[in-house]
């Protein structure tokens, strides 16, 4: 049985393989965060895990969610969706938990199942605007001049 066409477009795929990417990178940084923590402070365990787990994210969303070419200027971007999330789902739990009464748990819960959505679309234009921006630099070029890959040197 197939799932109805509405599910079978480009974003819902794009949005459940973010989510589960999502999935996998929390496991990622709790990983790293855990390993580290028995020889460093937790606050820097957690900086590491969370850096290890925003570079995987970018760049599984890159080529696997969005199957473009990772770029600097999208990478620089993309920490904006990190932001967005923390910042919605923190609004979110304050709201449920102090107008509404939720428990905070459940509330945390369902603040973070409310936020992915934005980013989601935050991630998306912050690597497929930053993929556009690279290619749009590169067909300004000077006529005979090579374009320079991102991370290559025009030595």
């Amino acid at each position: 049985m197939r799932p109805p066409a509405a599910l079978r477009t480009p974003a819902v795929r794009q949005f459940a393989l973010f989510a589960v990417i999502g999935l996998a990178n929390t496991a990622v940084y709790y990983v790293v965060y855990a390993s580290l923590n028995v020889w460093l402070p937790y606050l820097a365990a957690h900086v590491v895990g969370y850096a290890v787990s925003v570079v995987g994210s970018f760049l599984l969303n890159s080529w696997i969610t969005l199957r473009t070419r990772p770029t600097w200027r999208a990478f620089a971007r993309y920490p904006l969706s990190g932001v967005a999330n923390v910042v919605g789902s923190g609004l979110l739990l304050h709201l449920a938990v102090s107008r509404l009464g939720m428990d905070e748990n459940l509330a945390a819960l369902a603040a973070g199942l409310l936020v992915t959505p934005l980013s989601f679309l935050l991630a998306r234009w912050a690597i497929t605007s930053g993929a556009a921006a690279t290619r749009r630099s590169a067909s300004r070029l000077p006529p005979g001049e090579e374009p320079v890959r991102e991370g290559a040197s025009r030595e």
